[in-house]
């Protein structure tokens, strides 16, 4: 497949597209802020049930269009290193895998808030409820996980375009600190360490100028002939 300045300029419409995606199914989810030790949870979760089932229909929208981003600079990447390309297509897979099971445990949650919703039952609540609680921790961790995966992915296509000077050095560079802070924060609160949200927002300030450089810019051809 042959690299062009076009090239750059429909990864940017990719990159837009999940972003655009995995946006909206973040705006949609609807489970922070809310204590997920009472029975309250479960009413919220199913007053919400029909945002939550758009949110994983968006979020599983994002996580294919970023797989598809994975396949699409794999040849890109193989041209200058094979090994890099197959690692960095390994991850975004197992970022996909990841991103397929939250979701998974998403629809679980909203399934266990339905019935308990139709059981009509007071006796079992705490049964209900401890479930819920249960369902919540194990998307918050495979949430934080896929943050992980998707920081080592990047650091891996921006150290690629570093490499080969695709897009200029200073927003591969950015790229790169952007991902480790992102790797830093998912780490943190998988620990238990509540961390700022901002660890996470700077990393979207930059992909967004990552987009707007590569639809107007597109790739830096002529350097990555020299380089490949």
């Amino acid at each position: 497949m042959k690299l062009t300045k076009k090239s750059g300029r429909l990864l940017g419409l990719l990159f837009l597209a999940s972003v655009i995606t995995g946006g909206t199914a973040t705006a949609l989810r609807n489970l922070t802020g809310v204590k997920t030790n009472s029975i309250d949870f479960l009413n919220h979760v199913l007053a919400h049930v029909s945002e939550m089932k758009l949110a994983i229909y968006t979020d599983i929208l994002s996580s294919i269009i970023a797989l598809g981003i994975a396949i699409f600079v794999f040849p890109y990447i193989k041209k200058y290193n094979q090994r890099l390309a197959i690692s960095y297509f390994g991850i975004g897979l197992i970022d996909f895998i990841v991103i397929i099971v939250s979701n998974i445990i998403h629809i679980a949650l909203l399934s266990v808030s339905t019935d308990f919703a139709n059981s009509g039952a007071t006796v079992i609540e705490t049964n209900y409820t401890v479930l819920a609680n249960m369902l919540y921790d194990m998307y918050y961790w495979s949430h934080f996980l896929m943050l992980m995966f998707y920081s080592v992915g990047g650091s891996m296509l921006y150290y690629f375009l570093y490499k080969v000077k695709l897009i200029p050095t200073w927003l591969s560079i950015w790229g790169l600190l952007a991902s480790a802070i992102v790797f830093m924060g998912g780490a943190l609160q998988m620990a238990d360490v509540t961390v700022s949200f901002l660890m996470f927002v700077q990393n979207g300030v930059f992909v967004l100028s990552f987009i707007i450089w590569l639809l107007v810019f597109g790739f830096n051809i002529e350097k990555f002939n020299s380089h490949a």
